[in-house]
């Protein structure tokens, strides 16, 4: 019986390992009030038409490289190298839309990889009312490519 009940404790430790892999969360830049990283979905309504969603692969261990497919509602400019970061720009006049990113695999400083399928949705809007300050999410242009990344 005590072997059943140590095999049980092991089983349900692999199974909180496993919950804690990486996963991509994101942010609206550009928008009337600060923002926190969240996954898998962020909105918020925009100081302009001319907003951006920011995608983070967040995880325990040091990355060398990240994989990642991505998508938009509308036309803009994706700077997804092979970094940690992921951002979409919206070109569009469009006052809302949308945009999503996933990281497929990634490859960690210690040698080690792993296959994913963590996505983050944003979605956006250029609101009405009174526009203190804007903020806007400033990440350095190095974290978006491997050679380089912020901790």
């Amino acid at each position: 019986m005590k072997a059943y009940l140590l095999l049980a404790a092991m089983g349900l430790g692999v199974i909180s390992l496993s919950s804690q892999a990486a996963t991509v969360e994101c942010v609206i830049s550009g928008t009337p009030t600060p923002q926190e990283w969240s996954s898998p979905v962020c909105a918020s309504p925009t100081t302009s038409t001319a907003s951006s969603v920011v995608f983070r692969l967040n995880t325990s261990k040091p990355v060398a490289e990240v994989s990642w497919t991505y998508q938009s509602q509308h036309s803009g400019r994706w700077d997804c190298r092979n970094g940690q970061y992921c951002r979409f720009s919206n070109y569009s006049s469009s006052p809302s839309g949308s945009a999503e990113a996933c990281a497929t695999r990634v490859l960690y400083k210690d040698g080690t990889w792993e296959n994913l399928n963590s996505c983050a949705y944003g979605s956006y809007w250029h609101g009405s009312g009174p526009i203190l300050k804007p903020f806007n999410v400033d990440v350095p242009e190095a974290a978006f490519s491997s050679e380089q990344l912020i901790d």
